[in-house]
């Protein structure tokens, strides 16, 4: 990630379990060109915690489906309780 400049990255060597940085996955598209695969692929659309100024306006393209760089292999989620007053409709 600390190289990524633009486009979809599918890299080499990315490990899969030894992961030590967080990130936030906010969408896919179905493809997108990788300069290293000279090719299109399929890939997720991440927001990174490094600001505006890195990648593309804090978001990068992470080629999809084979767990690189554990991203569909190391997955944490959050679950929201819904409180009594979100029930009610406002009159």
């Amino acid at each position: 990630m600390q190289t990524y400049i633009g486009g979809v990255s599918c890299p080499l060597i990315c490990s899969r379990r030894r992961l030590n940085h967080g990130v936030l996955l906010v969408g896919y598209a179905a493809k997108g060109f990788s300069i290293l695969r000279l090719s299109n692929k399929p890939y997720w659309i991440i927001k990174n915690s490094w600001g505006e100024k890195w990648g593309e306006h804090g978001y990068y393209k992470l080629c999809r489906g084979h767990g690189i760089c554990g991203m569909n292999t190391m997955v944490s989620a959050a679950m929201v309780a819904q409180t009594q007053a979100n029930n009610h409709a406002a009159y």
